[in-house]
């Protein structure tokens, strides 16, 4: 089988993402055609790219050696594609957007697409950005919009609500509260909370749990990204509380997710700098807010 672009770009989605299901999240596809393309790959290349061991992939030497020219082979494509439009007298005009990964799957990742799809003239940049990042990277100048998970600082930026996010609770499958359906906040006090790195306090309470009348942990334990959370809660006595949309990219046998009915639900946003609403801004939002009431996207942003 001739082999093209498409097998480089499954390739690095599974490198990058250190598995085929997360991979497979990211690019939207079932893990059976993602597995059966890098098959297709190695015997075409006639090496092997990945060890595959459980639920993660490791690169062999060769692999490692080929994820850095597929990169750059995907690069220098974009490049010509680029180039190629600006020699047709094509002005490119360039919107990079910043999600968190784990928060913002799948409407991050299709609103970009739609973009793409209605307005191929645009070079629109997925940028993956982490909890303390997320407003951060807009003003640094890193990101043109930003999808921003509550509560966050505004402070200089505009922004428009895209969906509300109801909050689970992800706790080990061995936790007496495993079975439930759904629990209430007040049936989490014997356990602390995991809250994020490097926020500010109304973050951290927001994520902890904290309201009047809940105890509050004189230590409590941290994380800066969610599978970094997760990991501590298969791992030590701990629970976190996070969108459901965690829910759509990870499937793991030892933790599980359960609807915590008493708590509001997290607003999801897209920001901009102050006063640079420019054609392209109001474009990504009107896609994001069109992409958020898709029945495909309610699903997966309302799991629970």
């Amino acid at each position: 089988m001739e082999l093209g672009l498409r097998h480089l770009r499954y390739f690095v989605a599974v490198a990058e993402e250190g598995g085929f299901t997360r991979a497979a999240s990211r690019l939207h596809l079932t893990q059976p055609p993602l597995s059966v393309a890098i098959r297709q790959l190695e015997r075409g290349l006639g090496l092997q790219l990945l060890d595959r061991t459980g639920n993660r992939v490791e690169l062999t030497s060769a692999g490692r050696d080929f994820l850095a020219h597929a990169k750059s082979l995907l690069r220098h494509w974009q490049v010509a594609v680029d180039s190629a439009r600006q020699a047709g007298g094509q002005e490119i005009e360039r919107l990079v957007v910043a999600f968190r990964p784990a928060v913002c799957h799948p409407l991050a990742h299709r609103t970009i697409e739609r973009i793409r799809e209605e307005h191929s003239e645009y070079q629109v940049v997925p940028r993956h950005v982490q909890w303390t990042d997320q407003t951060a990277c807009l003003r640094g100048g890193d990101a043109d919009v930003s999808f921003v998970l509550d509560p966050a600082d505004y402070a200089g930026l505009d922004s428009a609500t895209v969906a509300m996010l109801p909050r689970v609770v992800c706790l080990r499958s061995t936790h007496r509260l495993a079975g439930r359906d759904s629990v209430l906040i007040d049936d989490l006090n014997e356990v602390p909370i995991i809250r994020p790195a490097g926020g500010s306090p109304e973050s951290s309470d927001f994520w902890g749990g904290v309201r009047p009348g809940n105890p509050v942990w004189k230590e409590h334990p941290t994380a800066t990204r969610i599978d970094e959370a997760i990991d501590l809660v298969a791992l030590e006595n701990a629970a976190v509380l996070v969108p459901a949309t965690v829910m759509t990219v990870q499937h793991r046998q030892d933790i599980v997710f359960i609807p915590v009915a008493d708590v509001p639900a997290a607003r999801l946003s897209l920001a901009w700098r102050e006063g640079s609403d420019s054609e392209l801004v109001r474009l990504a939002v009107r896609c994001a807010q069109a992409v958020a009431q898709d029945p495909a996207v309610q699903n997966a942003l309302r799991r629970t």
